[in-house]
Order: C-alpha cells, then structure tokens, then sequence
C-alpha cells in the first residue's frame, strides 16, 4: 500500500477513499481525526487547496496555501487564534497550524451545515418557500454584527463566507480580518469589488494600503452579499452604463464606477427584502445603519 493510498479498513467507517494527501499537516491532521483517515480534496486554487480529512474521531479541514498564498493561510491562522473568543468564529480555539518553507497550512474542525448562498438557492430558483432564506440572512447579520461588536472587522464578508451550522453561524475566509490590535494587512484587496461599498472603493484606489474596511463599509458589502445571494446578480446595475463588468479589470471597473456610480438594480421576486436592502445600499456612510439593525429589520420581513 503506498503512503498517499486511504487504508482498506476506512470503508467501515464511511470514509472516502484518498488518492494524493498532501505532506502539509497530514500527521497533525491525522492526530486529531484519527486513523485510519479519508481525504477529499474540496477545493482546489492552484496555490490553495482545502481538504476535508474524516477519521473515526472527528472530521477536520486542512487549507493549505503555497507559494504567495502561504501568507495568505499564515495570516488566517493567526486570526483564527486571536478571534477565537468571538462566537461566530470560535472554532478558532480548536486550530492547528504551521510553517515550511514554501507553504503554510491550518487546521480546524470540519463545518457541517449550508453557507448563506446555499440557503439561498430556492429562492433564486424561483420557488416561494423563503424560509430558509430569511433565517440564513438574519443569523448573518445578527453573527456580522456581534462579531463588530467585538471591535472585529472581516474584511470580505460575502454569502459564500458564512456556514450555518448546528452551533449557530460560523464565519470562515478569516484572511484579511483586522483589529485594532492586528492590523489589516496589505495584501487585501478590502472584499469582492462588486460588493464594496463606494467609500471604499474611493480609498481602495487612492489612499497608500494597508486600507482598513470599516464597520459600515462591511454592512454595505453584508447588504450587497445578500442581493447577490437573492438574485444571482450584482446589486448596481451595470446595463444602466453600458457595460459588461466581466470584461474589466478590477482597477479598471474601479474608475468606471468612482467616475460615475449605476442604480441599483430589482429583487423583483421579493420586493420586501430588496426593499430593507436599498435602504441600506443608498444611505449615505454617516447614516448607514449597523449590522445588528438590518438584522432587526430582516428579522420582521414575512417569509
């Protein structure tokens, strides 16, 4: 049996055969899973990859970054240790991680439950139950904002980036979370640029990085994340200045939209959330309301 091939015995166990574990954190992570031990590789992006390793004592995730990403899995890591008394991202305390030298990895337990855009999948399939929808939303909010609360900032709040759990909601994609006493790093981009706010933008472009996203640039891009979310499609409506953003480079969408900002687009199927999410997207920074509101106001939304 060669080293990278699962153990005959983990069929007993339910547990999906391997074909190439990485060396990165295989021991560490097979210690707390326990052996023998399935590996599933569930992402893979050239420099970053993530594994979900399943033994018989519990299931783990190993994100590996090399190259230019292992700052990157080296910043999450140390995060994760630092925001571990945060609810919402408590899995932190159970972390793992380590240096080589040309890769760093982490490990933290396996999170079992939907993200916020799975829970929004029949609503952009066009069905009626919203249920599911408006539950994820709130609890989003209500775990963006508790995690504001705590002088934390995410730094790419976005519905791919919040696994509903049993425990509650669990924010993952860590990287670029700052606080007053870490501060950003200067590799973050400030979020996905179709969700930032235009404050934000305007000092992405301009001002010397670090850029530090703020509390109310985030509710922004909570807001927006939950339009796309509910649509499948960006907030601003990008047809309204002719063009396709997909065709631009995000410096070049940047300028495009600092020199003249689109409307908004239509959640035509459900009028009353888009109606809570432009009262958020059109107010000016100063009078933006916080997470915890826009949680309180999803919360009376009918579903």
């Amino acid at each position: 049996m060669s080293e990278t091939t699962a153990h005959p015995a983990a069929a007993q166990f339910g547990i999906p055969r391997q074909t190439t574990a990485p060396a990165e954190g295989r021991a560490e992570a097979e210690q707390l899973a326990g052996t023998p031990a399935g590996w599933e590789l569930k992402k893979d992006r050239g420099s970053t990859t993530v594994w979900k390793v399943t033994g018989p004592v519990g299931q783990w995730a190993l994100k590996i970054g090399r190259s230019e990403d292992a700052a990157v899995v080296a910043r999450e890591a140390e995060v994760l240790r630092r925001i571990a008394t945060v609810p919402t991202t408590s899995y932190g305390a159970r972390s793992k991680s380590g240096r080589t030298s040309d890769s760093a990895w982490q490990l933290t337990p396996w999170l079992e439950g939907p993200s916020t855009w799975e829970a929004f999948r029949p609503v952009r399939d066009g069905g009626t139950d919203r249920a599911q929808a408006l539950a994820a939303a709130v609890d989003l909010a209500a775990a963006v904002g508790a995690l504001h609360q705590s002088g934390w900032v995410h730094g790419d709040v976005q519905p791919h980036h919040s696994i509903h759990a049993r425990g509650g909601v669990r924010l993952i994609g860590c990287s670029w979370a700052w606080h007053l006493k870490l501060p950003p790093s200067y590799a973050s981009h400030s979020g996905l640029l179709h969700l930032m706010s235009p404050e934000l933008m305007q000092r992405v472009e301009f001002e010397q990085r670090p850029i530090a996203p703020s509390q109310p640039d985030e509710t922004y891009a909570l807001a927006a994340g939950l339009w796309w979310a509910a649509t499948n499609s960006w907030p601003l409506d990008y047809t309204h200045l002719g063009i396709d953003p997909a065709t631009f480079t995000a410096k070049g969408l940047r300028e495009v939209l600092i020199r003249r900002w689109p409307p908004l687009g239509r959640i035509s199927t459900w009028p009353q959330l888009e109606e809570v999410l432009r009262a958020v997207l059109t107010a000016r920074p100063s009078e933006r309301p916080p997470a915890l509101q826009l949680a309180q106001w999803l919360r009376s939304l009918p579903s």
